[in-house]
């Protein structure tokens, strides 16, 4: 293929195959809205005397996308290419090494090449002043990802499939067939996939044909020639990365809540003969709990931040989703029973034994493998320990095995081993290498191709299966870690040298060094390329019918979305170091069980003392002492809250609960923190953050430590600048990027007014006397100047200051010191969505502070995907249905074929590929084996002239794929391993196989039937209201719910599809006397008296 420019009427891009054309051109709309492509498949002769040259020398092997970056829409291609794999005759692998994106919108970089840097390379005649006013490319760091070696493609089958799935002999190259997991490029593709879905039969086939849609993979592939004994065959490997959870060893770790995990690769090793082929899949995944590692640490500690009980649902499911397309996984786990790995290790195995959907020795196998331990003493060659741990479950899965000569499947695959360790690279690849080996042998044994006794460790085929695991497992390291694998020296040698160990000291020194300085920025281009940034849109086509249903789905949004409210108590506290257990009901029930909040997310400060000694060795068992005392106070009303995430760092931690029947609406939970403390080297003070999503509403939570002392204004100013800026989120997620925020904590602001003065008005407690020392506060002062927290906003404030107390009485300090009485404790908010309810303080006096809470209203939406795609789904028949001439003519608006349908039956893919064959079975007389080489693409050499002027020169003959009829049932087996061979098979040059595991038994029948079967069955404190509180800093606009309209608040126990109801008219209410706290048996949610809004 070939790319081509045209600027005459308008600016277009041509992407010119054989045959035909896809034409591209950006549509001008409102750039504040989604990016727009216009799109028109024409036969290559069109293009004829329309201005069209080529925009590059470089050949174009494949389109991969659209994507739209600064405003800028750009068409990617594959302008680079290697062969490296040919698993078996006509299937093709090749690796990218150049990608080029074009700008449908810009003619900045038209007809220059890109340099390493990512600016046009200029002629030696232009101006210096010129060259530098070039900007660099755009897509710079996206083409330096797909160009680094880890992306693969094919043209002519289907790379995202295994061979058992996608069949023999008869491929198809259809988008309905591939995975989605695994093609990297689909973000970029979308809506090209969305367009070809609304095609007829006969445009659908043409874009297949013409190899207009590329599905690229990350991960590996490469080919073998070799002998097993005197048979000539091709052993490959490939493997294949999803994306749904992509990202660097720290950025991505565990699973996520759709329960995708990290580093989850499908790794398949498949042997062709002329007689036989073969092959074996297994898979690799980050263990399925929520766990992260601090990168800063040189030996980082695993920290679980999710709750046995609210991860049971997403770990099920991780497993279920893999038994759906395997069958049962075996599980083969090399985590150590020794060290930080030990507490992740037995949450594992909890979660497989607790689980009421995982059957254990049924369709879930589990084995444990110490790896450190066993090959201890022995060395790297122990590992072949594991084998006898799970023959039995090899020889009862199976493998595929394919007669080349009869045309027949002999054997399937029925299940799949799972193999982990804490990153899946390293030890895992290691013990899959011994699986794979033992599998293969199995193979070989059973089809008579080697003898039980057989001695083949020395053997060409044995070192090449090696060497091809040991560059698998170098370059899967190289994509998660950016280095080579460690142990791959054993991998390849068969033992490990001293120049291995050092090599391998190296890899990890240098791992460290990527992880913490590199990694961020590669999360960024990953992200990019998956569209994953803030508000990031993938580019959309221009179609008159998608418009009409874009805006019906606006008009009928209530059918698919829903509104409910949730109540949420925020808190915060300066604990001082308090150790000492106590009640803290005061502050988490204030009202009692008459106010059960659906969210609970809690901030402490000062957790460990503040010492030198404390902040350089923070001891985090701290917190867990504060999770266990907020735990059991909030169950003790028989409901149920789940901790979904504790976020630690140093002396701050944040605390989110949700009740356990609301868990299942929470995704997206994460963590972050930022030090602010003595420059930003100490944790002591600065941030810990989380943010969540409810629905499809987000909410973010900040609790944060600033900078003490009287006059340190502008330095907590600094404070929550840095902590504004450095606090990030996977996917680039900042603070701002959510629908509702909540700063809290012991932000240290204090009241500008004399000691003397401030006790004074607080001892007499006149009236109006908080009002009168608001006046003087700090934080309210910056927020109305508008120096920190814009557009946020504080409940009305009605409690006397928080700080400082002596320890353990309600005195304001009486030291030496004697501090002045401050509100260093509040809670700020953002969101039109919220609607305070309640702001106070909490009398416990186990700290110099007292806590603070806030409740409140939210409201959250809700969008029913299902109902939503059948309502699109209905909009376009209804389309249809109205305006037949139009969408009879659309095709020919956007696609205009020229050809009937019977010149389309001459223009079938050929199922042979027509690119020089990478393995050549027809020749067997040379006995040494050959490693594939790497054959690099050269830029075409086609003319314009040649490409539009004669379109009708002599093309090479294309055959449509024809898609496969299903395979033939395995062979049924005999009770026993021995199998007879069919008259067909006696008749090939190799003998009859004596035993196999081939097909599955009765047994294996019996197991994934009843497996199947069953997963398809499968006076109240001061600030109390039962009103919206009016912010005492809020514009004069008001809040949604103006101060005039009361909540009805009866239920103690709000429902999810309850919405807010608004009282036309509130009788004014007066403040009522505080009543002993201990006395909550008349307290109602009606005892939340409304406060007289500032």
């Amino acid at each position: 293929m070939n790319i081509l420019l045209s600027t005459k009427p308008e600016r277009r891009i041509a992407i010119v195959s054989s045959s035909y054309a896809l034409v591209l051109k950006s549509v001008s709309e409102d750039p504040t809205k989604k990016p727009l492509c216009a799109i028109e498949l024409v036969p290559k002769e069109d293009l004829k005397n329309q201005g069209f040259q080529k925009l590059t020398t470089n050949e174009v092997f494949g389109f991969i996308g659209l994507i739209e970056i600064n405003g800028c829409l750009f068409v990617g291609t594959i302008t680079g290419k290697s062969r490296v794999a040919q698993p078996i005759p006509g299937e093709t692998v090749n690796k990218i090494f150049a990608v080029d994106f074009f700008c449908l919108n810009n003619n900045t970089w038209d007809f220059f090449e890109i340099d390493s840097s990512g600016y046009p390379i200029l002629p030696e005649t232009e101006s210096q002043e010129f060259q530098e006013a070039l900007p660099k490319h755009p897509c710079f760091e996206l083409r330096k990802l797909l160009s680094n070696g880890s992306f693969y493609f094919s043209s002519n089958f289907d790379l995202t499939s295994t061979l058992q799935n996608r069949g023999f002999n008869e491929h198809s190259l259809s988008v309905d067939n591939f995975e989605d997991e695994y093609m990297w490029n689909s973000f970029l593709m979308q809506e090209i996939i969305t367009y070809r879905d609304r095609l007829d039969a006969t445009a659908k086939q043409v874009l297949d044909d013409e190899g207009f849609l590329t599905t690229v993979i990350r991960g590996f592939a490469e080919t073998f020639i070799t002998f097993v004994k005197k048979l000539k065959v091709a052993i490959t490997t490939i493997s294949k990365q999803s994306w749904k959870r992509a990202g660097t060893r720290f950025n991505a770790r565990g699973v996520d809540d759709e329960a995708n995990v990290a580093n989850f690769v499908e790794t398949e090793f498949i042997m062709y003969s002329n007689h036989y082929c073969y092959s074996f899949t297994q898979i690799r995944g980050s263990i399925p709990v929520f766990w992260e590692q601090d990168t800063s640490l040189i030996n980082p500690k695993v920290q679980i931040t999710r709750s046995m009980e609210a991860t049971q649902p997403i770990f099920d499911k991780h497993f279920l989703k893999s038994i759906e397309k395997y069958g049962p996984v075996h599980i083969v786990n090399l985590l150590s029973t020794k060290s930080s790995e030990i507490e992740l290790s037995q949450r594992y195995k909890d979660h497989i034994t607790n689980s009421k959907k995982l059957r254990m020795d049924d369709n879930v196998f589990w084995t444990g493998f110490d790896f450190h331990k066993e090959t201890a003493q022995e060395g790297f060659s122990a590992v072949k320990r594991i084998i006898p741990l799970i023959s039995e479950s090899l020889l009862t899965e199976g493998y595929f095995s394919y007669d080349v000569k009869e045309k027949k499947v002999l054997s399937e695959q029925h299940g799949i081993f799972r193999t982990n360790c804490l990153d899946c690279l390293d030890r895992t690849n290691l013990v899959q290498q011994t699986i794979s080996f033992f599998a293969f042998r199995t193979f070989l044994e059973d089809f008579n191709l080697i003898t039980t006794n057989t001695y083949i460790d020395d053997d060409d085929f044995v070192n090449k299966h090696n060497t091809l695991w040991a560059d698998h497992g170098d370059q899967i390291s190289q994509i998660y870690t950016g280095t080579n694998a460690l142990k791959s020296s054993f991998s390849r040698k068969g033992k490990m040298s001293l120049a291995g160990a050092l090599s391998d000291a190296t890899k990890s020194v240098s791992r460290m060094y990527i992880n913490n300085f590199m990694d961020k920025g590669k999360q960024q281009n990953i992200d990019t390329l998956l569209g994953r940034l803030p508000h990031q849109n993938a580019v959309q086509l221009y179609d008159p019918i998608s418009d009409y249903v874009f805006s019906k789905l606006e008009d009928l949004s209530e059918k698919f979305t829903s509104y409910s409210t949730i109540n949420l108590l925020v808190g915060t506290f300066n604990v001082n170091g308090a150790t000492e257990k106590a009640d803290l009901t005061k502050w988490l029930f204030p009202i009692g069980d008459k106010f059960k909040p659906d969210i609970i997310v809690l901030g402490l400060q000062e957790v460990i003392e503040l010492t030198a000694g404390s902040i350089l060795n923070a001891d985090y068992t701290k917190g867990s002492f504060w999770e266990t005392m907020v735990t059991e106070c909030l169950n003790k009303f028989n409901e149920k809250y789940l901790l979904l995430r504790v976020e630690q760092m140093t002396s701050l931690v944040i605390l989110f609960f949700v009740k356990a029947d609301k868990s299942n609406n929470i995704k997206q939970v994460e963590g972050a923190t930022k030090k602010t403390g003595f420059g930003g080297m100490t944790g002591n003070k600065g941030a810990v953050a989380i943010r969540f999503e409810y629905g499809n509403t987000s909410f973010c939570f900040v609790n944060t430590h600033l900078a003490a002392g009287v006059n340190n204004v502008d330095e907590r100013r600094t404070d929550y600048e840095n902590i504004e800026k450095g606090i990030t989120f996977t996917r680039s997620k900042r603070i701002a990027h959510h629908d509702s925020i909540f700063w809290l904590g012991d932000m240290n602001y204090r009241i500008n007014l004399s000691n003397e003065e401030v006790r004074r008005e607080i001892l007499q407690k006149s009236e109006g006397y908080i009002d009168r020392l608001l006046r003087f506060d700090q934080l309210s002062q910056e927020i109305a100047a508008g120096n920190v927290f814009p557009g946020f906003k504080e409940p009305t404030l009605k409690f006397p200051p928080t700080y400082k107390y002596d320890h353990g009485t309600n005195i304001y300090d009486s030291s030496e010191k004697a501090r002045t009485p401050s509100w260093t404790d509040r809670i700020v908010y953002k969101g039109e969505n919220l609607h305070p309810l309640a702001y106070s303080d909490a009398q416990l006096l186990i700290s110099d502070h007292k806590p603070v809470f806030s409740a409140y209203r939210a409201k959250v939406i809700s969008t029913n995907e299902e109902a939503k795609l059948q309502l699109t789904k209905q909009l376009y028949i209804d389309y249809k249905k109205m305006h037949p001439d139009e969408t009879t003519n659309l095709s020919s608006q956007l696609i205009n074929l020229g050809l009937e349908d019977k010149e389309l039956t001459g223009r079938r893919l050929s199922n042979k590929s027509k690119d020089i064959s990478l393995i050549d079975f027809a020749n067997d007389s040379s006995e040494s084996s050959t490693p594939i080489s790497t054959l690099s693409s050269k830029p075409s050499s086609l003319s314009i002239s040649n490409i539009i002027e004669n379109p009708t020169e002599p093309q090479m003959q294309r055959k449509k794929p024809i898609l496969r009829p299903p395979p033939p049932p395995a062979a049924k087996p005999l009770p026993s391993r021995s199998v007879t061979a069919s008259p067909s098979q006696s008749n090939s040059e190799i003998p009859e196989t004596k035993s196999a595991h081939i097909g599955v038994t009765a047994a294996q029948t019996n197991m994934k039937t009843s497996s199947e079967t069953e997963l398809v069955r499968k006076k109240p404190p001061p600030g109390f209201s039962d009103f919206v509180l009016t912010p005492k800093n809020s514009s004069g606009k008001g809040s949604p719910l103006t101060s005039s309209s009361a909540v009805n608040l009866v239920a103690s126990k709000p429902k999810d599809e309850e919405t807010s109801t608004v009282d036309e008219k509130h009788e004014e209410a007066t403040e009522e006397k505080k009543e002993p706290s201990s006395v909550l048996a008349d307290k109602t949610l009606d005892t939340w008296q409304p406060l007289t809004p500032k």
